[in-house]
């Protein structure tokens, strides 16, 4: 179980090659976008690629643990 300093946002736009945590994934983060969103790529359950924009509150640090 994620501890509540774990599960606190990104405060800060992190720097490109950052992996993070958005919803149920593990991404990496590719850059800024407009306004208070960064751009990330992630990989589905299908196995697509995908870039998606995302607001950096969304993100999370990952745990120490990755797997």
């Amino acid at each position: 179980m994620l501890s509540s300093t774990e599960r606190r946002p990104i405060k800060r736009k992190p720097p490109r090659g950052t992996i993070a945590r958005y919803r149920d994934r593990i991404v990496e983060v590719l850059g800024e976008a407009r306004g208070q969103r960064v751009m990330i790529r992630s990989i589905h359950a299908d196995g697509s690629e995908r870039l998606t924009a995302v607001k950096l509150i969304n993100l999370l640090p990952l745990e120490t643990q990755l797997f």
